[in-house]
């Protein structure tokens, strides 16, 4: 029916923006970073001997030249980006940097740039996908074009709302950058610490410089999308419907907080993002279905509150058609194995190179496993369990075979997490998917322990 299929399209058209989004912003990042490198190398260049700083050298006054040029950066930022103008340093306490926080200072720059690019890039993108799924949804009401909202309205209504553990999107985006500004700060001052050569040192700022900030766009992105989608079409049902379902992913690949929540019916009113409605987690894209109880009470309560004839009641019936609109009495089995998402490969052949699928699953009784040997793990963290099995970051042998005990911390919430996952093999059932066995949070002694004691099958670039 049409509102499905319109559906359908709004998200292809929502991921097609979004892949040349991260691209345009990659290569950004990689330009930005660029400059940085050269940067980091003049400055071995200039104060180093044999590719090593002495950490005294670091420490001592920055140069009236190093000075002019942290001013000139600061000068051309405040230009280029006078909204963010102000979250750069007070002039006057330049005068009182040395080197190290000189060149430190210079990567809080580059840092910035980042987070008003991101800001202007992702407003922008978002702006697009509210106005398009608002339009959308108020054609399928029957509403046509002219249902559509300023600018203005759209950020204040959708945008940019603080749906989110209390803070919008823009707000992430500064939070982010200035932990990983704080992050290359620190790297670079432990470095030199450590009399790290240009190479050893440019590479692991590289790395985080580079990955990190992708990470965290992208991530942002992806979430953001689903929420903004959701949010935009549902505005224009908001005064017609009263009640709506958790629709989870066409694909199938549903995980346990979603497939969970999907039973549930809810009120438009209560709707709240995170909670009853989507996005539910990181890389969330659930969207919703309407619920109707009694279909000509509701096509009369249409005629009254629009003051039209039935004939256009109908016809906004048609748009929907019983695909779309759920009656309340549909029911359906809980699913007894969620998917959890996919492997790569050549990273899990350290185990074995014997792995017939890339899927991975868990089950209702491992889910209640976790539940009752690691309480509060598998409510609090879950989510976290895709982005662990397709990129660990340490793979150690387990003491059983065909399994891989995966470690990963996760630096944007500064947690650490072990999870046990077994692989299918030609030997198995044909039927079997690699399965999550257990998962749980572990503090920073057991993360240690495990890397010292284990022998060490995979550790991520």
């Amino acid at each position: 029916m049409y509102w499905s299929e319109r559906q359908k399209q709004l998200y292809a058209q929502l991921e097609k923006d979004e892949k040349k989004l991260n691209q345009r912003l990659l290569s950004f990042y990689k330009t930005e970073y660029s400059k940085l490198d050269k940067e980091i190398a003049a400055f071995y260049q200039k104060y180093g001997i044999n590719n090593i700083i002495e950490y005294r050298t670091v420490m001592e006054a920055l140069s009236d030249e190093d000075r002019a040029l942290l001013i000139e950066q600061m000068d051309e930022f405040a230009k280029q980006y006078p909204q963010y103008a102000h979250l750069m340093p007070v002039r006057k306490n330049i005068y009182k940097l040395n080197r190290l926080e000189g060149l430190q200072q210079s990567v809080v720059m580059h840092q910035l740039k980042i987070g008003a690019v991101n800001e202007t890039a992702v407003t922008e993108y978002l702006d697009k996908q509210a106005r398009r799924g608002v339009t959308a949804a108020a054609k399928a009401m029957g509403f046509g074009t002219e249902f559509y909202f300023e600018s203005a309205d759209i950020i204040k209504n959708i945008i940019g709302v603080q749906w989110c553990g209390g803070k919008n999107f823009s707000e992430r985006i500064w939070e982010n950058t200035n932990k990983l500004a704080y992050y290359l700060t620190t790297d670079i001052s432990q470095g030199f610490a450590r009399g790290e050569n240009y190479q050893k040192l440019t590479k692991q700022l590289r790395d985080k410089f580079l990955n990190v900030n992708a990470k965290d766009a992208y991530r942002l992105i992806y979430t953001e999308g689903t929420y903004v989608m959701a949010e935009s079409t549902m505005q224009p049902f908001a005064k017609d419907f009263e009640k709506y379902k958790i629709s989870t992913a066409a694909d199938g690949k549903v995980c346990p907080i979603c497939a969970d929540i999907s039973h549930s019916i809810f009120y438009i009113k209560d709707r709240a993002a995170g909670v009853n409605f989507p996005p539910f987690h990181p890389w969330c894209r659930c969207t919703f279905e309407i619920v109707v109880d009694d279909w000509d009470k509701w096509i009369d309560n249409y005629v009254e509150t629009h003051n039209t004839d039935r004939h256009q009641a109908e016809n906004v019936l048609k748009n929907f058609g019983e695909n779309d609109i759920m009656n309340v009495t549909y029911d359906e089995e809980v699913q007894s194995v969620h998917y959890i998402g996919k492997i790569n490969r050549d990273i899990y052949k350290c185990v074995t190179e014997d792995i017939v699928t890339e899927d991975v699953i868990i089950t209702d009784e491992r889910i209640k496993h976790i539940k009752e040997r690691h309480p509060n793990d598998f409510e609090k963290y879950c989510q976290y369990m895709t982005e662990m099995v397709s990129s660990p970051e340490f793979i150690v042998e387990a003491n059983k075979p065909k399994s891989a005990l995966i470690l990963k911390s996760f630096a944007d919430d500064d947690k650490q997490f072990k999870a046990v996952l077994r692989l299918v093999t030609s030997s198995d059932n044909a039927d079997f998917k690699n399965s999550i066995i257990t998962f749980m949070k572990i503090n920073n002694q057991e993360w240690k322990r495990l890397i010292k004691n284990k022998k060490i099958l995979y550790k991520s670039e």
